[in-house]
């Protein structure tokens, strides 16, 4: 198999599956919508076509079940009940299993338990239906004949030599794909020359597949019988052809049938002259987008990298041999590569979308299994951030959902007897502040009992007594994070509330971001994650501590100030400033470093960074400048160390460390 079609058969069906459940889930709150009810069955059925044209039978099957059930569903032979509404979604997820399995080098096979249950569980419907059918062909009468007004223009037509014919096409027993297969039989019968007058259904229900398995086409050609029946014959599962000839009237029509005639042929050359225009903007569309490989645009990246560390070292030999005639042509060097480095970036750049909307399916599951009514509120999809983030943030936002929905909203009966709304309320937001992205999960449920997780903390040995006292809020919530805080064997109501909380933490920090809980007790809880917006290029402020260059990213600086030594004071053994009224923490950075044998200094150059609501003072020997560095990762070897979040190359070929600014303070 073709791994480039393979590649793009993954994407749309995953594409596919994601639209499913957002349509089921538009449908459980609106069984009879009836424009959801025809969305959801043309997705089941291109899915049923790409899985049918790629050979996953098991796939195109169950989809095809799927189709048939919500084909009865909009012709109302059936109300959509949530018993159907469950079998539905639980074919969608076999659907993503079997996609999943496709992906990692399998096939389509599932459990042929579960696969036999499911199909079981749609064929129930299709025997229904399929009773239907025969009480309905029996009151349906077969059309005889052909239609006046299209025995006019065969009239005309014989005048052009053409001939006449009725074509019943009949296609096999378990065709997948009959609205393809009749396209099919269209356009060989237009390319041999002919042309269809009607059709027995009409065309756009053959489009939609409301059809069994026969079609009956008026056809004009200056074929023979013989020859028209072996251009249909050709094409595959066809299972029979008949071809009769038509025999024309005689006598000339009247007036009116004239104005009936002209009428019909105008119709023709309006659809002709139609196709090709639809044709060609559908070309246009297609090519609009293009799909790119990942691997591609983490290479376009790295080159991306190098021109800019390029264009640093061009920059920094100019400037030291002095050579005014190329400051124009470097001038225009760097506008066209910060060009090229934005267009970069924003080929990165993708919608949250991407991440948020598989979370409406996970929240629904998960209410209906606790028995909770969940109103799930998703803002600022829009919101765009690096690619790389979409592929990690994933979990750790699957982790506070789960923590929200589980732990946070209480059962109807408590928030009834609290005078809330027995709906409790989940809002995923995301928005861009600065050189960040914002996102949070918050809910309206009981909030994080302050004096549970001192006692647990306590109990654990992590603080004293005496510390619990003066810690503030944020802090007591930061214990959360810790490995094995919470777990669910503790019967507290704060039970299960921390678990998965240090893998947030994990991915958020390995992302270079910052995560935060705030809450209020029986009003909710919000955590807030904060992301910078790329990973790959950053804006820097170069640093030196002792004749060592240091890079700090500029989305954590907060301002740059030299504080006097007899403004520093020391505060339960750490040195603080007090600035504009606020205590500020600072760190000395050479002995975070462990260089040693420093004199004190008359004057402190100082870096004021923010982590989270907080703000701290990096103190460093002197500001080089900004610049664009790219990060280079450090490797597995130094994995251990925290406090630098990366490497950067200079101009003058040297090596920078990036500081993890939340790691260091």
């Amino acid at each position: 198999m073709n791994e480039q079609y393979l590649s793009v058969f993954l994407d749309e069906s995953r594409e596919y599956v994601q639209s499913l459940n957002e349509s089921l889930l538009k449908l459980e709150k609106n069984p009879r919508d009836e424009e959801t009810i025809n969305e959801t069955f043309r997705i089941l059925h291109t899915l049923k076509g790409m899985a049918g044209t790629m050979g996953f039978e098991h796939m195109a099957k169950l989809s095809h079940r799927m189709e048939q059930l919500l084909d009865k569903v909009r012709s109302k032979r059936i109300t959509l009940t949530s018993d159907l509404l469950d079998r539905l979604f639980a074919g969608v997820d076999m659907i993503d299993r079997m996609i999943n399995n496709i992906a990692s080098g399998g096939n389509d096979q599932a459990d042929e338990e579960d696969l036999k249950s499911l199909m079981d569980a749609f064929e129930v419907v299709q025997e229904e239906k399929v009773q239907e059918q025969s009480v309905n062909s029996q009151t349906k009468e077969e059309p005889d004949g052909v239609d006046d007004s299209v025995m006019k223009v065969i009239q005309e037509a014989s005048k052009e030599g053409y001939n006449a014919f009725k074509v019943r096409v009949a296609l096999a027993e378990g065709t997948l794909m009959k609205a393809v297969r009749m396209y099919m039989v269209f356009k060989a019968i237009e390319d041999s020359g002919g042309q269809i007058l009607s059709s027995v259904p009409p065309v756009e229900d053959i489009e939609q597949e409301k059809f069994d398995r026969e079609v009956e086409l008026v056809v004009i050609t200056k074929q023979n019988a013989e020859s028209l029946h072996k251009v249909i014959s050709s094409i595959s599962e066809i299972e029979k052809v008949t071809v009769l000839t038509i025999t024309k009237g005689q006598g000339k029509p009247n007036e009116e049938e004239e104005e009936k005639e002209e009428e019909v042929q105008e119709k023709v050359e309006i659809v002709e002259e139609k196709t090709p225009e639809q044709k060609i903007s559908q070309k246009r569309r297609l090519v609009q987008t293009v799909r790119v490989d990942i691997d591609k645009l983490d290479t376009l990246m790295n080159l991306m990298g190098e021109l800019v560390i390029s264009r640093s070292r061009i920059s920094d030999i100019l400037k030291k041999y002095n050579i005014k005639e190329v400051d124009e042509s470097l001038s225009q060097l760097n506008r066209i590569t910060l060009d090229l480095q934005n267009v970069v970036m924003k080929i990165r750049m993708v919608p949250i979308a991407f991440v948020f909307n598989r979370f409406p399916r996970m929240v629904r599951d998960l209410a209906k299994q606790l028995s909770k009514e969940i109103n799930f509120i998703i803002e600022g999809e829009d919101t765009e951030l690096d690619r790389t983030f979409v592929e990690d943030i994933g979990e750790p936002l699957v982790h506070l959902l789960r923590n929200a929905i589980d732990h946070g909203i209480e059962t109807k009966e408590e928030r009834i007897a609290k005078g809330k709304s027995p709906v409790g309320t989940v809002v995923l937001s995301a928005r861009h502040e600065g050189n960040t992205v914002v996102i949070e999960v918050k809910d309206d449920g009981r909030g994080i009992d302050r004096n549970a997780v001192v006692r647990k903390a306590i109990e654990k040995g992590l603080i004293s007594e005496a510390q619990a006292e003066s810690m503030p809020d944020e802090k007591v919530y930061e214990l959360l994070f810790l490995p094995g805080f919470s777990t669910r064997s503790d019967a507290t109501e704060l039970s299960g509330r921390g678990v998965g909380m240090d893998a947030v933490k994990s991915v958020v920090e390995s992302l270079n971001g910052t995560v935060k809980i705030e809450s209020i007790k029986d009003r909710g809880t919000t955590v807030t994650i904060r992301l910078p917006l790329t990973l790959a290029i950053i804006q820097a402020l170069l640093v030196t501590v002792n004749n060592h260059v240091y890079a700090i990213p500029i989305a954590n600086i907060d301002s740059t100030l030299n504080v006097p030594a007899n403004k520093v004071q020391k505060l339960q053994d750490r040195l603080v400033t007090v600035i504009r009224g606020e205590i500020i923490p600072l760190v000395k950075l050479w002995e975070v470093f462990g260089l040693n044998g420093r004199k004190e200094e008359q004057y402190y150059n100082t870096v004021i960074v923010r982590v989270g609501n907080r703000k701290y003072g990096l103190v460093v020997d002197s500001l080089i400048g900004q610049e664009d560095i790219v990060i280079k990762s450090l490797g597995k070897i130094f994995s251990d160390v925290r406090i630098f979040s990366g490497g950067a190359i200079l101009g003058d070929g040297s090596i920078a460390l990036i500081l993890d600014v939340s790691n260091v303070v």
